[in-house]
């Protein structure tokens, strides 16, 4: 039996299908079809793992067990730490590199994500503080 939520996943498959289809014969320009192949790819991507991890789930009992195992838990949260700080240091880098080629606009765009990542991370941890 199909859940609501892996109805939604298989959702996906469609709007992918419908992207391809815009890309294939609609008249866009070449910006537009750029940004719908990244929706796809993102679409697709995010269905095909959730589907695959409700397959494990069903395949294996011990398979969402071993996810939340204590020890992989704080491989998670260990790795996204590490992730999040290299994180900064390449969008400091990309800023200061458009800021040095004259590109103000690409400087911005990347020095606000860079201002706003701890920010995020104070909301989210307050968040997640008051859920647990």
């Amino acid at each position: 039996m199909k859940t609501n939520r892996t109805r939604l996943w298989y959702l996906g498959y469609a709007a992918c299908a419908v992207l391809l289809l815009l890309i294939a014969f609609a008249d866009f320009p070449r910006s537009v079809d750029i940004g719908l192949a990244c929706a796809f790819g993102a679409v697709f991507g995010v269905s095909y793992v959730e589907l695959w991890y409700d397959k494990q789930v069903k395949k294996d009992e011990n398979f969402e067990i071993e996810l939340e195992d204590e020890r992989n838990v704080q491989i998670k949260y260990r790795a996204g730490y590490l992730a999040s700080g290299i994180d900064m240091a390449l969008f400091g880098l990309a800023t200061v590199v458009f800021i040095i080629m004259g590109y103000a606009l690409p400087a911005i765009v990347t020095g606000v994500m860079l201002a706003a990542q701890p920010v995020i991370l104070i909301v989210a941890s307050n968040v997640i503080e008051k859920k647990i």
